[in-house]
Order: structure tokens, then C-alpha cells, then sequence
């Protein structure tokens, strides 16, 4: 499965503390069957500023081959957000360390 952690601005360690779609940036993890994380990539986020309009398209194009989104917090989203049909998982500002040892959890 692949998950992307909404980063903090300055801090690879920690969750981005503002909603997920305006996180600067994503780290990409491949989770194993045995709940090790490897680190994909890094991914900016060419979005983060940017409300209302095509944000949801592009953020889905952006994150499309994600099955899981952790962030410390997600938006309204409903039926009309930007991924209506992804699963996400909502672990308040925490270390990365953190947020992935709750999806080990799961």
C-alpha cells in the first residue's frame, strides 16, 4: 500500500500541522505486508497555496497512485473534496515517526 504523510514546511520529521491539501509537501512511503515503511520520494506540492478551482482535480492527479493519506487534519472534503474515494487517516500534528507507527496499528 501506498501512503502519503502531509510534511511540515521546514521538517521532514513532522506532520504538516494545516490541512492536508495544503501541505508543502508529501512524503511517499510503500508500506510492507510485515508493516516495515520504506520512503519513496519526497513530493512538493505545486498546490498548497492554491483554493477552490481545480485544487481537488489536481490534487488527485498529484496524488494518484496513493491509497492513504495521513495528515494531521483534512478539510470538509464530503463527497465534492478532493478524495472522495481515498481513505485517509487523521493523526493531529505528530512526528512522522509517530504517524506511521498508528498506520502499523491499524
Amino acid at each position: 500500500m501506498r501512503v502519503a504523510i502531509a510534511l511540515a514546511k521546514n521538517d521532514d520529521q513532522k506532520v504538516y500541522p494545516g490541512p492536508f491539501g495544503h501541505a508543502p509537501r508529501f512524503a511517499i512511503y510503500e508500506l510492507g505486508q510485515g508493516g516495515e515503511a520504506h520512503l519513496l520520494e519526497v513530493r512538493e506540492n505545486p498546490y498548497a497555496a492554491m483554493e477552490g478551482g481545480r485544487k481537488h482535480e489536481l490534487m488527485r492527479e498529484l496524488l494518484g497512485d496513493v491509497d492513504l493519506r495521513v495528515g494531521a487534519r483534512f478539510g470538509h472534503g464530503g463527497s465534492m473534496g478532493a478524495f472522495p474515494m481515498a481513505e485517509r487517516l487523521e493523526v493531529g500534528p505528530v512526528s512522522v515517526a509517530e504517524a506511521l507507527n498508528r498506520l502499523k496499528a491499524r
